[in-house]
């Protein structure tokens, strides 16, 4: 391998790390609204 298609797979595999995170967070920001939501309707 030459280091040209080293740094692509560096940056494919950060890349999927990094969209990895942003799902993550996105789910766990609707279960912590969906956990507000109840909350705020039973008060």
């Amino acid at each position: 391998m030459d280091d040209q298609s080293k740094i692509f797979v560096v940056v494919a595999v950060l890349s999927v790390i990094l969209l990895g995170i942003g799902f993550y967070l996105n789910s766990l920001d609707r279960k912590v609204k969906k956990l507000e939501d109840e909350i705020n309707k039973e008060q």
